[in-house]
């Protein structure tokens, strides 16, 4: 009877466990696994994982900036796209602001050489960023 009673509450545990969606199944995904800690000294950990492949890895901490103390953070995440691509991203978000990185991130094309050139030298002739309009008297 023991043992009947042991396989009853086995078989019963496990399948209530929270099952593993078919892939894809992202309205039926559960947290896998978890690691929240937010510590007094305001340094945090914030990781999960989900069933449909979700990953989220987040870490925070202090930092003396100028006469403040925000909390800066650092982080990752990586998902799978509906195109079935692996999406991953990094970021820092500090006194700097939010800065991501991530190879499914748009960037902007690169600057025409004649754009690249003039500005190239407007930076070598500062004298000449009057617009062409005729200088104040006193000013070289």
């Amino acid at each position: 009877m023991q043992v009947l009673v042991a396989i009853v509450l086995c078989t019963t545990a496990t399948l209530a466990a929270p099952q593993r969606p078919p892939s894809g199944s992202d309205k039926d995904a559960v947290i896998t696994s978890q690691q929240l800690e937010v510590n007094f000294d305001g340094n945090y950990v914030n990781n999960f994982e989900t069933s449909n492949g979700i990953s989220h890895q987040e870490s925070g901490q202090p930092k003396q900036v100028d006469n403040e103390t925000p909390v800066v953070s650092q982080g990752s995440d990586s998902y799978t796209a509906p195109d079935g691509q692996q999406v991953s991203i990094t970021y820092v978000a500090d006194e700097n602001g939010f800065q991501v990185q991530g190879s499914h991130i748009p960037t902007a094309p690169p600057i025409p050489p004649e754009i690249q050139r003039a500005l190239e030298w407007n930076a070598a002739h500062p004298e000449e960023d009057d617009g062409g309009q005729p200088r104040p008297p006193g000013r070289g």
